[in-house]
């Protein structure tokens, strides 16, 4: 989760590492939980997957649900309003299979779906050399961000902000 904070906001992923969580007052996370929970009730729910990065940083990923005999790895989402974050969200569980060498059927690397059930629409997602690049840069600045005595500041587009769970302690 903190991988889809960071590129979202840096100081929404800075609040969730010290250990501050709103989404149990949030409704809109809430409907999403439950949407999750909901949808695709026959598949496994929540792998958890863990690996070390190339940076010797301990790394923890839960999966929402995955096809393993297809090789894919699946998110549910409640809406797309979040894009970019949820496909570099699905790229670390991806990579963190990648790092512990796992591959799918055929000895083919693992390949991710983010699912959009109310908007019955899915968007394939792979990992690429460049992703896994990102990813460790990101993993450096989440490390970073912890050792931060104080937030980052607010980023400027309220748009996406007003459905966060965080906006009235930041704007409020």
């Amino acid at each position: 989760m903190l991988v889809g904070y960071y590129v979202l906001c840096p100081r929404k992923a800075w609040l969730s590492i010290k250990g501050l969580w709103m989404e149990q007052e949030s409704t809109t996370v809430a409907l999403g939980r439950q949407i999750g929970e909901d949808s695709y009730q026959r598949e496994k729910k929540e792998i958890t997957i863990t690996a070390e990065s190339p940076g010797g940083t301990p790394l923890v990923g839960k999966v929402d649900w995955a096809s393993l005999k297809e090789g894919v790895l699946h998110e549910t989402k409640k809406s797309a309003s979040a894009e970019e974050a949820h496909r570099w969200q699905l790229r670390f569980y991806l990579w963190l299979l990648a790092l512990n060498g796992v591959t799918g059927p055929g000895g083919k690397t693992f390949h991710g779906q983010i699912n959009y059930p109310r908007q019955r629409r899915t968007e394939d997602v792979r990992l690429e050399e460049s992703h896994e690049e990102r990813l460790e840069e990101i993993v450096q600045s989440l490390r970073d961000l912890s050792r931060q005595g104080a937030p980052p500041g607010r980023i400027d587009s309220r748009s996406f902000c007003q459905a966060c769970a965080f906006e009235e302690l930041c704007y409020g």
